[in-house]
Order: C-alpha cells, then sequence, then structure tokens
C-alpha cells in the first residue's frame, strides 16, 4: 500500500523511458504490451499519450490489481497477471511495442527472456525496457566491499552483453 511513496527512482525511471517511448515511430492507436506493470508508474506516464489496445501484465496479482486502481479503470487496458519471461500469448498475438520499466533485471533468464518477447513484435515493432545494468548500486557494493563482505545484489549485464541479446534481425538503441 505505500510502495509509491518510496519508489521515487521508480517513477523517475518510467518517466524517462515513457519520453523516450513517446518518441518512437509508434503506428496510431498500437498494440502495447507492458511487462512488470508495477503500481503503473509506466502505464500513467505512456497510456494517454500514445493511446491504443494496452495489454498490462506483472508477475503479482497484487500489483495488477494496484495499477488497475490507480488507472481507474482507464479505457483500452486490460490487465493480466502473467510471467513475463514466459508469455501466454499463444493466439498469434503481436505487439507494436513491447515495453518494461524496471523488471527484467528479475528475469532467469534474460537473453530467451528478450527472444521470447521479440517474437511477440509485430514487423516495425518496438522492445523498449529499461534494465539494471553493470555498475548499478556501485555505491553498495563499494560499501560492502569496505566491509570485507559481498553484496546481495546480482551481477547485471553490461550494455555490450545487452547488445549481444538483441535477436538477429532486429536492432538495439542501448543507452545510460
Amino acid at each position: 500500500g505505500s510502495y509509491d511513496d518510496e519508489a521515487h527512482v521508480q517513477r523517475e525511471v518510467a518517466e524517462r523511458l515513457g519520453r523516450h517511448i513517446a518518441s518512437l515511430p509508434l503506428p496510431p492507436n498500437p498494440r502495447v504490451l507492458e511487462i512488470g506493470c508495477g503500481t503503473g508508474f509506466l502505464t500513467s506516464a505512456l497510456q494517454v499519450e500514445i493511446g491504443g489496445d494496452w495489454t498490462v501484465t506483472d508477475l503479482s496479482p497484487d500489483m495488477v490489481a494496484r495499477c488497475r486502481e490507480v488507472l481507474k479503470h482507464a479505457p483500452g487496458v486490460n490487465y493480466l497477471a502473467m510471467d513475463g519471461e514466459h508469455p501466454c500469448f499463444t493466439d498469434g498475438s503481436r505487439f507494436d511495442l513491447i515495453c518494461s520499466s524496471l523488471a527484467f533485471q528479475w528475469f532467469e533468464d534474460l537473453s530467451g527472456s528478450i527472444a521470447r518477447l521479440g517474437g511477440l513484435l509485430a514487423p516495425g515493432g518496438h522492445l523498449a525496457m529499461a534494465t539494471m545494468a553493470d555498475g548499478s548500486f556501485g555505491e553498495w557494493h563499494a560499501a560492502y566491499r569496505a566491509c570485507g563482505l559481498s553484496a546481495a545484489v546480482p551481477d547485471y549485464p553490461s550494455t555490450a552483453a545487452l547488445d549481444v541479446m538483441t535477436p538477429a534481425g532486429m536492432t538495439a538503441d542501448i543507452g545510460d
């Protein structure tokens, strides 16, 4: 219930990603799949701006319910509890945009997940995500090292490693 009060970084990242996505050449009324909606930061930052038909998902049914509550049943938005690593679309669904803000760092098989999600893109579609990368939590790691301890934070991939995960036939624009 108090997540939004403390999630300042998550909100900022979602807003920045939303501005980037809004600059993409999307078709009118795009079909959008959001992975890891949380309480709705990215959806709120973008849904009114680009419109379209949204499928908003999260692994947590509670987060999906909270997102629905925050968006107050926005038109064109459908909600689904789903594991973003293993999307449940078997009907040939294709999306013009698949987006995610700070969810991919939780994936066990990031490369495989990117490939699976890339397979759901319509021709000319975009996969836009913000995730943790090498160097994230640098101060945290340094503080632990200074104490002779190992931080319980995973090692995130470098931007070069993320670039290598780009499926064949697709291009990547990886920035900071």
